[in-house]
């Protein structure tokens, strides 16, 4: 759906990021008006984003705590059951935090995070997201390359772990936590609510740099660190370039895919 409409007066009129149908009487040049439909201001800035952020690390360390204590319930599948819930713990919490900070006064909540209703993709689109997931695939690989060629061991990728799949057929349950409450939890917070909400201030390349250092931060390998921020990189180019947050959810669900069944096949 087109966001902006030319109204009699030769001014613009667009749709705000709360929802509202606002005049513009400053004409957008072609890249200005894509840039306000899809990534113009939203009722969230960075004192929500910083809240947001020690808000999902609590919620992280009392998910781990929690999953720890479930995880004893089932010890022969103890790492599966305990990774399962804590994707699930975090999904919720990471879906409240979002809600409350920047979420609860908009009249069209997910299409302020560019969430509307699925529909089939542009090929565009699929082509900007599957370029996007071999890009990341290519750079990690390439970063492995080179750690095992300085023979920098401490700097190597960590590998999935064949103790979170669960066997036989519930292996499904652990595909539906790591390659699709994952991808869409992650997403939302950090491009959705944090790069969505960081691009106003800093721009959309500084918003991507932010945001990708981000979620770096919350995955705790040293190892991860380069190639996990050059996917957050990319996933938030992805956000903004297409305006669909389903594409960089898409593009995450299938490298966590990918690793899952590269873990399940070896």
């Amino acid at each position: 759906m087109d966001l902006a409409h030319s109204n009699s007066c030769g001014h613009e009129k667009t749709i705000s990021s709360t929802g509202d149908l606002c005049d513009s009487k400053v004409p957008f040049d072609k890249s200005d008006r894509r840039l306000n439909q899809q990534m113009g201001e939203v009722p969230w800035g960075v004192k929500h984003i910083i809240a947001g952020i020690l808000f999902v690390m609590v919620c992280l360390l009392s998910a781990a705590a929690a999953t720890l204590a479930a995880g004893e319930l089932y010890l022969e599948q103890e790492d599966a059951l305990a990774t399962w819930i804590s994707v699930h713990l975090m999904a919720i919490s990471i879906a409240a935090t979002v809600w409350y900070l920047g979420l609860r006064h908009s009249r069209f909540p997910m299409t302020l995070l560019q969430l509307s209703r699925v529909q089939l993709p542009r090929k565009r689109t699929v082509f900007f997201m599957l370029g996007v997931l071999a890009t990341s695939l290519i750079a990690t690989s390439i970063y492995s390359e080179i750690v095992e060629w300085l023979e920098a061991d401490m700097l190597s990728s960590p590998v999935v772990d064949s103790s979170i799949l669960f066997d036989g057929v519930a292996v499904i349950l652990t595909f539906q936590a790591l390659a699709f409450i994952t991808p869409l939890s992650e997403e939302i917070f950090f491009r959705g609510f944090i790069f969505r909400g960081l691009v106003p201030k800093v721009g959309p390349y500084g918003a991507m740099v932010v945001s990708g250092a981000i979620f770096t931060g919350f995955h705790l390998s040293l190892g991860a660190l380069i190639p996990i921020f050059i996917t957050g990189f990319l996933l938030a180019w992805l956000y903004w370039r297409t305006g669909s947050l389903w594409a960089s959810i898409g593009a995450h669900a299938g490298q966590n895919a990918l690793a899952l069944i590269a873990t399940a096949l070896t």
